[in-house]
């Protein structure tokens, strides 16, 4: 898998440690993307990231709203944006939802 991007990481990371619709704090998405990165870089990325369309934002706590287009957005960004393979994403993407594999990427 090639390396991602901070604003990359934390959409993956959103995909891979939460059960869709579930919040994480904010400090805790941060804390499970950095890398290398100073905290205020990271919370940059995190601005970028709630700037997309598929996130969404509770009282300091981060999710992708359950329902079959939020996660579709969420997997098509994942596949366009980091050159993941098709195959990783779908994988992050079931195993989360607990959806058929064909609901997504139609």
């Amino acid at each position: 898998m090639e390396e991602l991007g901070p604003t990359a990481r934390i959409v993956w990371k959103l995909a891979r440690n939460h059960t869709w619709g579930q919040p994480i704090p904010e400090e805790d998405v941060i804390a499970l993307a950095t890398k290398d990165e100073d905290g205020d870089e990271m919370r940059a990325a995190l601005d970028a990231a709630l700037e997309l369309s598929f996130l969404s934002v509770g009282p300091h706590a981060v999710y992708i709203p359950n329902g079959q287009t939020k996660h579709e957005e969420a997997a098509d960004w994942l596949r366009e944006s980091t050159g993941l393979r098709f195959v990783d994403v779908l994988m992050t993407a079931t195993g989360c939802a607990n959806q058929p594999l064909l609901t997504f990427f139609n």
